[in-house]
């Protein structure tokens, strides 16, 4: 159902594309070969196995085109399993374009309970916890802005970010005491309440509807994630 006023034009939704799952490799070796994999067709001037990451080859490793952000947060969870030694010469493999993109986008890691006292919209994160779906929306008064087209003129309206993702909120233990933090995913994903889980994404600021009480600073649009089946 579209939100009121969008229907004369074309509403655009950039946050919701699909998550992607993923498995870290073990080996230095495994990584640095699924990463220099020469890039899409297209990419004519990029030649795998020459010992060098380009952005065009993290971008296709990664599943997307163009986003350096999401880029640099799957190269982080890719080798999120390598010992710092081995980490070091994958980020030494990186081309002079990637290597900037991963300055400048390089995650911070932080526990759910440090999201909204250290967090900075539109940073991106590695986030670890025990994630519980919240059913009862009516308790909960976060909003976000999505784009509204129509012709040339681009608008943006406010909506309940329930309306575009399902919401959960993330703990520091099983325990689920808070301060949490809030993560987005799309209607596509499950996670188990107590499941330990790995996400990477990007901090959007949360909106309120006029007069609403503010409850959160942010919430978490998460672009992949690891299960932690066997975390303590």
């Amino acid at each position: 159902m579209e939100p009121p006023g969008a229907s004369d034009g074309k509403r655009r939704q950039e946050g919701a594309e699909t998550m992607r799952e993923v498995h870290p490799y073990k080996t230095e070796s495994r990584l640095l070969k699924a990463l220099d994999n020469g890039g899409r067709f297209f990419n004519v001037f990029t030649k795998a196995g020459d010992d060098q990451i380009t952005r065009a080859e993290l971008a296709k490793a990664a599943g997307v085109f163009g986003s350096s952000p999401k880029a640099v947060l799957f190269f982080e969870m890719a080798q999120h399993a390598l010992t710092p030694e081995a980490q070091a010469k994958a980020v030494a493999a990186l081309g002079p374009k990637a290597r900037k993109d991963h300055r400048k986008f390089l995650p911070v890691k932080l526990r759910p309970s440090l999201v909204e006292s250290t967090g900075k919209a539109g940073g991106c994160v590695i986030v670890e916890g025990y994630p519980r779906y919240l059913k009862n929306k009516s308790m909960f008064t976060g909003m976000m802005m999505i784009p509204i087209q129509t012709g040339n003129v681009t608008t943006f309206m406010m909506v309940p970010l329930y309306d575009q993702f399902d919401i959960y909120e993330v703990f520091d233990n099983r325990q689920m005491r808070k301060p949490m933090c809030i993560l987005a995913t799309t209607r596509s994903m499950t996670f188990l309440s107590g499941e330990p889980i790995r996400l990477a994404g990007i901090l959007r600021k949360m909106e309120v509807a006029k007069k609403a009480q503010r409850q959160h600073k942010f919430y978490l649009e998460a672009c992949y994630y690891t299960r932690l089946k066997n975390a303590a």
